[in-house]
């Protein structure tokens, strides 16, 4: 229950990071750090504490002729400790209950997720940290699933700059 509590609050985050940078809203709110490559680095606070996150959008979505909202890849780190390498992809449609996700890693590595309405996480943080350690020497992450509707989803996301938006929400968070 821990773990999906601070992956919702890593949803939040990412949904108020997503609107500050899309519409010019309060910089403070959910400050952009940094952006590498494709990746782009926020920092803001959580009950005093620092709560860094990095976000990504895919560079490519399979099939293109549905409907769906936002689709981000995410990356989450508190400043306490609690929370390092949490990977979390917000999907654009809910998930099929009861179904999973899948991430695989230029192909080589793959990565079983759990799903969540529109969410889907690693159940271990050992997991997380292996599909963090495989992004950081990968090109390209690719996650599929499937919709409530049924329709088998794939969005490809490109791994430029997570190691230095990494680095950058590490350093800023003191982690």
């Amino acid at each position: 229950m821990k773990r999906f509590l601070f992956a919702a609050f890593g949803m939040l985050m990412s949904m108020a990071a997503v609107v500050a940078v899309d519409t010019g809203a309060k910089a403070e709110e959910t400050p952009l750090l940094a952006e590498h490559g494709d990746w782009q680095a926020f920092k803001t606070k959580q009950n005093g504490k620092d709560v860094c996150f990095v976000s990504s959008k895919p560079v490519d979505s399979e099939p293109k002729n549905v409907r769906r909202g936002d689709i981000f890849f995410l990356v989450s780190y508190f400043q306490d400790g609690s929370v390092k390498d949490q990977v979390q992809v917000l999907i654009g449609y809910p998930f099929k209950t009861g179904s999973t996700a899948h991430i695989s890693i230029d192909g080589k590595k793959k990565f079983e997720l759990f799903t969540d309405g529109e969410n889907a996480w690693a159940r271990k943080a050992e997991t997380d940290s292996e599909i963090v350690a495989a992004m950081k020497r990968g090109a390209k992450a690719v996650v599929t699933g499937t919709s409530q509707r049924g329709t088998d989803t794939t969005d490809v996301f490109s791994l430029k700059g997570i190691t230095a938006a990494i680095s950058a929400v590490m350093k800023a968070c003191n982690v």
